[in-house]
């Protein structure tokens, strides 16, 4: 019996075709979550086909998504004290279900690793999606990369998302899946074009910028946003308003910059909506890794503004690494254009690879 432990809407977007193989062969699973981002799952399950979690260790910081520093002690609290509660029946369904007992852990969250300790308290073995991933810099992202590397030396079983991160794995069982999960959730979202009328009808670019190496810098933040302002004079870009990323705006009075026809704020979408804005859009301005991959899957170009990125699909094709430098922010705005996708995709799917894999070492077994 497998037992799946997630916290965000990015590592339940990755876990999603996985999980839904799984539900196809018959092999139950228990799915538990942390909410670090309790509003947004439920909608996120709904439009992934997925059922709700069979146990909430955590609802966020009194019921709301986790958004400073100062929610995560409390959520931590809530999420240890309500395994230590359930500890004992969760080690016994697993090891009454069918199967050999394992707790399957994605990316490099808290929940990472807060779900890959439990696995140890447990006493059943961690298996680690996206492993492998690196930037050789503890600083940058901070915490991901220490997330990262305490996952790994947790886990006996690791997924590596393509033979450059499996190489970076030393111990345990690896196993390259030859591409990203995210690969596979693309392919749930229903192609066609957006129905909503705030999205151009010509070319547009979609810019979506959270990450408070970039937030907390006044001067950074200032003049990122006047580059995509002078930018959306000559093609429109959409502006997507993470919480934080609002709250930044506003702090600094950059809200001026933004228009309501070429240089557009929209609200946060869910995955299928965001997708479907994002497979269209002429190019990608970011700071999210996730969005960094799925440019890559879908050719589309991509300036990842950031110090560090962890991934390495992209780089050299559909992807610049600005170094959250403005004046390489704006070489990539003058033509995005010429940054396209060249690598052929390996022919299998990275979720049938796990599954199977699961499979083969007896923990993914049909019930009876």
């Amino acid at each position: 019996m497998i037992l799946v432990v997630f916290g965000t809407t990015g590592e339940l977007i990755k876990l999603a075709p996985v999980l839904l193989r799984l539900e196809e062969r018959r092999a139950p699973f228990v799915l538990a979550t942390t909410g670090q981002q309790v509003e947004q799952i439920p909608a996120f399950l709904d439009q992934l086909g997925l059922r709700p979690p069979d146990l909430w260790l955590a609802r966020g910081a009194s019921g709301r998504d986790l958004r400073v520093n100062r929610d995560i002690p409390g959520w931590l609290w809530s999420a240890t004290h309500s395994y230590a509660r359930h500890r004992r029946g969760l080690r016994r369904q697993l090891l009454a279900g069918p199967g050999r007992p394992l707790l399957l852990v994605h990316g490099d969250t808290m929940t990472t690793v807060l779900a890959a300790v439990m696995g140890r308290g447990l006493r059943v073995s961690v298996a680690h999606i996206e492993s492998g991933l690196r930037s050789y810099d503890y600083r940058h992202p901070f915490p991901e990369e220490l997330n990262r590397r305490v996952a790994s030396a947790i886990a006996s079983l690791h997924y590596a998302p393509g033979a450059w991160a499996a190489s970076n794995l030393r111990r345990g069982h690896v196993v390259d899946t030859g591409s990203n999960t995210i690969r596979d959730s693309l392919a749930l979202v229903p192609t066609g074009r957006t129905r909503d009328s705030r999205v151009p009808n010509g070319p547009y670019g979609v810019v979506s910028l959270h990450r408070f190496e970039l937030l907390n810098d006044r001067r950074k933040l200032t003049q990122t946003v006047e580059a995509l302002a002078e930018s959306a004079e000559r093609t429109p870009l959409l502006f997507v308003d993470h919480s934080v990323t609002v709250a930044a705006i506003e702090r600094f009075g950059l809200g001026c910059l933004f228009d309501e026809a070429r240089f557009v704020r929209l609200p946060r979408l869910r995955f299928f909506d965001f997708v479907t804005i994002e497979r269209s859009a002429a190019f990608v301005v970011t700071d999210s890794g996730g969005s960094q991959e799925e440019c890559f899957y879908l050719d589309v170009p991509c300036l990842v503004h950031r110090l560090r990125t962890e991934r390495r699909e992209g780089l050299g094709e559909t992807s610049v690494l600005s170094g959250l430098r403005v004046e390489v922010l704006r070489d990539f705005l003058a033509d995005p254009g010429r940054f396209r996708r060249r690598t052929a995709l390996p022919a299998a799917s990275p979720s049938d690879v796990i599954v199977r894999d699961l499979e083969r070492r007896g923990f993914a077994a049909p019930s009876t």
